[in-house]
């Protein structure tokens, strides 16, 4: 009868383990969620961060500072334009006016105001003095930002003489005017 006290004394004495305490539970419960909530907040980051700015825009010390001078050129040569996208056929036509020789090629850049990917780049190529057609890949719905300029590789957009900007709402309207940005 001594042993089988003593045997049941020892068992009740015999901790529990660990994974069954409610106390470990308790500690490490928020740390556990708090690394979980981490990881999930990286990947989102990572997989959905924001789209790189690309415009005149040059980093000097710790300023961001604005180059106008594709816009100034564009105004001297008193250059504007009106585009017409037409969707059944996917073709996009431009009728360009100015004080510019007129360049066989010009690069229309449509670029989506949320998701990069979307961006899409046209050639216009001249079917006739001051007028031009391409062909649009890009889905013509929604909200888009246009650049017309005469440099052909969209990497080297800086060093385009000049340029014309303009915005355009597929949901009103087919057509749209180019112009240069007004300081």
């Amino acid at each position: 009868m001594v042993e089988q006290l003593v045997s049941h004394k020892a068992d009740k004495q015999t901790p529990a383990p660990w994974y069954r305490e409610p106390w470990f539970w308790m500690v490490m419960a928020p740390l556990i969620l708090v690394v979980v909530v981490s990881f999930t907040m990286v990947s989102i980051a990572v997989r959905h961060g924001d789209d790189v700015v690309s415009d005149t825009y040059y980093k000097d010390s710790r300023m961001y500072h604005y180059s106008a001078e594709q816009d100034q050129r564009a105004r001297e040569l008193n250059l504007a334009g009106m585009l017409l996208f037409s969707p059944e056929d996917k073709t996009v036509s431009l009728d360009l006016r100015g004080q510019v020789e007129f360049p066989e090629k010009l690069l229309l850049t449509l670029s989506h105001p949320v998701e990069a990917d979307l961006d899409a780049h046209v050639v216009l190529e001249q079917i006739s003095i001051g007028r031009y057609r391409g062909k649009v890949e890009a889905p013509l719905q929604h909200r888009w930002y246009l650049q017309v300029m005469p440099e052909l590789d969209p990497e080297q957009f800086r060093d385009a003489q000049w340029r014309l900007k303009g915005e355009i709402n597929f949901d009103i309207g087919n057509g749209v005017p180019l112009k240069p940005v007004e300081p």
